[in-house]
C-alpha cells in the first residue's frame, strides 16, 4: 500500500479555502435574506418580511443592520413590542443610528407614549438630519400636536344597555341546609313549655327549623354609563363617571336580591413630566334592594391611582382606596381600606393582566352591636387575558382567588350557636365575548363561575351566571 503524504502548508491552505467558502456562502445567504425582506417591504408585504427575518433572528441578533430591518418589518406587521426590542439593540451598538431612532419614534407614537416620542425627536434633531428626515420629523410633531389638541377638547361617552341572564344561586346559599332558630339550651326549655301547655305560640311554625336553599332564576338588567373628560390644561383633566343600573329576578324566591344602583365619581387626573399619571377620585354609591326597593347601602369612597409604563409598553398601576359603608341595617356597617396593583402586558396577539390586592375592613360597633365576625382582612390575586379576533371581536378571560379571614368567632344561627372561626376561600372564573357590530352597537355574552369554601358550612356555595346583552354607544 502506498502512503499519501500531505505537507502541512498544503493542509493549511486547504482548510483556509474551505473555511473561506463556508464564510462566503454564509455571507451570501445573509445578504439574500436582507435583500428579500427589503423587497417584500417595498411590495407592501410586511408580514412575510417579518416572518422571514424573525426566522433568522437567533443567528443574526446583535448585528445592527439586521436588527434595524427586523425592527422595521415588525413595526409594519404591528408587533410593536418586538420592533422596540430590535431597535433598542441597534441603538445600544450605534447610538447615532438615525434610522433606528426614526422608527422608534413611530413605534412610541403607536403606543401613544408621546412624551417618550418627543424626547426621541430631540435626540434625532441633535444628529443634524437630512431634509427628508426633517420632513418626517415635522410630520411626527404634527401627529403629536393633533393628539394633544384632541386631548384638550372635552370628550363625552354615553352608553345604554340591556341584558338577559340566568343565575344558578342568587342568594349564595349552599344546596339545602336546615338550621334551628333557637340555641340548644333554649330549645329544650321552649319544647318543655309547649308540651306542658304553659306556652302557646300564635304560629308554632315560627319555632321550626329554618331551611335555606338556593333557587335559580332568570333576570334582566338595564344599565346606563356616562364618562366625560374636561381638559384643564395640557397635562390636567377633570373626569366624571356616572352609572345607573337596575337588576330584577323573575322568581319570587330571589326578589330579595333585586337591586338598583346609582354611582357618581368625579376625578382629577394629571400627567407628570416623566409621563407618569396620577388620579384622585372621590365617589358616592347609593343602593336600593328587595321587592320594595328600600334603601340598602350608601358608600363613600376616595381612591388614588398612580400609573406608568414599565419596559417597552407594559402599564403598571398602583391604587390606594378608603371606603365608608352605611347600611340600612346598622349592624352591617363597616369601613375599609385597600391597596392594589395591576400590570398590563401587551404581547403579539394578546394582552395579559395581572392583579393583586390587600384589604382590611373594620366593623363598626362592639360585641353584639356589630356584624358577625367583626373585622376582616382579605387578599386576592388574579390574571386575565384579552384576545382580539380581527378588528371587531374580543375574547376576554379572567381567573381569580380570594381569601377572607374574620377576626372574631361567629356565634349565631349559621354556626348552630357554636363559636366558630369564619374563613373563606373563593375561586372565580369569567369568560366573555364582545362583538362590535358597528360604531354604535356592541353585543356581549359572558359566563361567570364562583366557588366558595368556608369554615362555616352555611357559607359554602357555588354559583354560575350566564348573560347576553347589547349596548348602544352614543
Amino acid at each position: 500500500m502506498r502512503l499519501i503524504t500531505v505537507q502541512p502548508i498544503r493542509l493549511y491552505c486547504l482548510l483556509s479555502m474551505t473555511l473561506g467558502l463556508l464564510c462566503t456562502t454564509h455571507a451570501l445567504a445573509y445578504e439574500e435574506t436582507l435583500q428579500s425582506a427589503r423587497q417584500l417591504l417595498d411590495q407592501g408585504d410586511a408580514n412575510a418580511a417579518y416572518e422571514q427575518l424573525k426566522a433568522a433572528e437567533v443567528e443574526h441578533s446583535g448585528e445592527p443592520e439586521f436588527d434595524y430591518w427586523l425592527g422595521v418589518s415588525a413595526l409594519r406587521a404591528d408587533d410593536v413590542t418586538h420592533a422596540m426590542m430590535a431597535l433598542d439593540r441597534v441603538l445600544v451598538i450605534q447610538p447615532e443610528h438615525a434610522g433606528a431612532r426614526m422608527e422608534r419614534v413611530a413605534a412610541l407614537l403607536q403606543l401613544d407614549q408621546r412624551r417618550a416620542a418627543e424626547q426621541e425627536i430631540e435626540r434625532l434633531e441633535a444628529l443634524s438630519p437630512p431634509p427628508e428626515a426633517q420632513a418626517a420629523i415635522r410630520r411626527f410633531k404634527e401627529v403629536i400636536e393633533q393628539r394633544r389638541r384632541g386631548d384638550n377638547d372635552p370628550q363625552h361617552n354615553l352608553s345604554l344597555g340591556v341584558a338577559l341572564g340566568y343565575d344558578s344561586n342568587p342568594q349564595r346559599y349552599s344546596s339545602d341546609i336546615a338550621l334551628d332558630p333557637l340555641p340548644p339550651s333554649l330549645r329544650s326549655v321552649v319544647d318543655q313549655l309547649i308540651e306542658s301547655g304553659a306556652l302557646e305560640p300564635d304560629d308554632p311554625s315560627q319555632l321550626d327549623d329554618v331551611t335555606f336553599a338556593s333557587r335559580s332564576s332568570l333576570y334582566h338588567r338595564l344599565q346606563a354609563n356616562y364618562r366625560g373628560q374636561y381638559p384643564i390644561d395640557e397635562r390636567s383633566h377633570w373626569l366624571f363617571d356616572a352609572t345607573a343600573q337596575t337588576q330584577r329576578y323573575s322568581q319570587d324566591s330571589a326578589e330579595e336580591i333585586d337591586l338598583t344602583l346609582l354611582q357618581l365619581a368625579p376625578a382629577y387626573q394629571r400627567e407628570l413630566s416623566n409621563g407618569h399619571t396620577w388620579t384622585l377620585q372621590p365617589s358616592v354609591l347609593q343602593g336600593w334592594g328587595g321587592a320594595d326597593q328600600n334603601p340598602l347601602l350608601t358608600r363613600w369612597s376616595l381612591s388614588g391611582r398612580y400609573a406608568y409604563t414599565v419596559g417597552t409598553d407594559s402599564q403598571l398601576t398602583w391604587q390606594l382606596s378608603a371606603q365608608r359603608n352605611d347600611f340600612d341595617n346598622t349592624l352591617s356597617d363597616y369601613d375599609a381600606g385597600r391597596l392594589g396593583v395591576e400590570l398590563i402586558t401587551p404581547l403579539t396577539h394578546v394582552d395579559l393582566r395581572w392583579q393583586a390586592r390587600l384589604g382590611q375592613e373594620w366593623a363598626r360597633g362592639t360585641g353584639n352591636q356589630q356584624r358577625a365576625g367583626g373585622d376582616l382582612n382579605h387578599w386576592q390575586v388574579g390574571m386575565g387575558v384579552d384576545m382580539p379576533i380581527g378588528e371587531r371581536q374580543l375574547i376576554r378571560g379572567d381567573v381569580g382567588y380570594r381569601e377572607r379571614n374574620y377576626q372574631d368567632d361567629v356565634n349565631d344561627i349559621t354556626t348552630r350557636y357554636q363559636p366558630t372561626a369564619r374563613k373563606e376561600q373563593i375561586w372565580e372564573a369569567r369568560i366573555s365575548w364582545l362583538y362590535q357590530l358597528n360604531r354604535h352597537w356592541l353585543v356581549e355574552t359572558s359566563a361567570n363561575y364562583e366557588q366558595r369554601d368556608a369554615t362555616i358550612e352555611f357559607y359554602d356555595s357555588t354559583r354560575l351566571q350566564t348573560q347576553i346583552g347589547v349596548r348602544y354607544l352614543f
